[in-house]
């Protein structure tokens, strides 16, 4: 059996470090980046997705960042084939439009309002934990 796997992109260092060792001490592997084109579907400028399993069991992104926003990347990857169901994906953001709040949600995917609650946020992380299969392996990144 695997540890599950996120990935988190946030171009604050001292949030994407706090991410990162919260997760770590979750039992996570956690890959954590600045720029959301670290995504395979971005690097390889691929039409779909060539991974034959899902590189994360969970994906966490801010929206403001460099390159794209985290609405953006989430959608480039639904466009794409992304392997990983949208319900294990979530943008955090200081951002209060609520266009922008709904768009994610219609993609199933969660959104949560800075500053953080981090009560709400565990809940929607142990709703995804429930859901993860570790007896399936994961894709390269």
């Amino acid at each position: 059996m695997r540890k599950p796997r996120a990935i988190i992109y946030d171009d604050e260092i001292i949030l994407l470090n706090l991410f990162k060792e919260w997760l770590t001490q979750r039992g996570y592997e956690v890959l954590s980046f600045t720029e959301p084109k670290v995504c395979p579907l971005h690097e390889k400028k691929s039409d779909r997705c060539t991974q034959e399993h899902k590189c994360a069991d969970v994906v966490i992104t801010d929206f403001n960042m460099p390159e794209m926003t985290g609405l953006e990347l989430l959608q480039r990857q639904c466009q794409r084939g992304c392997k990983l169901d949208t319900k294990h994906k979530a943008v955090i953001s200081g951002v209060t439009e609520k266009r922008i709040r709904e768009t994610i949600k219609d993609m199933g995917a969660s959104f949560f309002q800075k500053p953080l609650i981090i009560p709400e946020f565990s809940e929607w992380l142990s709703e995804c934990e429930k859901r993860i299969d570790l007896s399936v392996p994961l894709g390269p990144l």
